[in-house]
């Protein structure tokens, strides 16, 4: 897992040090897959490890795998008004500890953990939104073209590709097929098994 974007609010050292801070004053728990999180109002879980997969509330679709450091929380209060939910779908390490211990100043050089939790925080509302744009802009073609290009780079993968696509998108079945399928008789994709297995030239702009 890699951190997220930090829109230039902290440093790399004090991301890893507000990590550290975390790990040694947090909670450090272990979640099978399909496991509830089970956070206490007024508690943030950090992810350590593992994938927790983030999914809009009304539709069920996946938007992503939690990314490295994102905070989690269950609070109905907070959560009711955002579109997402998250779920466990392998063992997931993820330290949890009680917001306030977060504000907590002894020291002038404590400050940064307020900053960097906050940018930790605008980091995912910016991350979602992003996809969100991308998935649902009325563009099918360039939903696809960015879907086939981070379902070759995942690693953790375990459906074909089409089956990626749609599980991400409210695109048709029809139309994820035959777009795939003019890209593969164009020698662009290589496919077997259902699954991709290389771009074999730069995919089009348009198809």
């Amino acid at each position: 897992m890699k951190k997220e974007n930090n829109f230039n609010l902290y440093s790399t050292d004090e991301f890893n040090a507000f990590m550290e801070f975390v790990k040694s004053r947090g909670v450090q728990m272990r979640y099978s897959k399909g496991q509830s999180l089970n956070l206490e109002k007024a508690e943030v879980g950090f992810v350590l490890s593992g994938l927790l997969g983030i999914y809009y509330k009304g539709t069920g679709k996946f938007v992503d795998h939690a990314f490295y450091g994102m905070p989690a929380m269950e609070d109905e209060k907070i959560m009711s008004t955002q579109p997402f939910y998250c779920r466990t779908e392998s063992d997931v390490i993820i330290a949890k500890i009680p917001i306030h211990k977060i504000f907590e100043i002894s020291s002038p050089d404590q400050v940064y953990r307020g900053v960097v939790f906050s940018a930790l925080i605008y980091s995912l509302i910016d991350k979602l939104a992003n996809i969100y744009d991308v998935r649902h802009g009325g563009n099918g073609y360039k939903v696809v073209k960015e879907l086939i290009e981070l379902y070759l780079n995942e690693k953790h993968v375990t459906q074909g590709l089409a089956n990626y696509i749609l599980k991400r998108t409210n695109l048709s079945n029809s139309y994820v097929f035959k777009i795939l399928a003019a890209l593969k008789k164009n020698g662009y994709i290589e496919i077997r098994n259902a699954r991709l297995t290389q771009i074999l030239k730069p995919l089009p702009d348009k198809i």
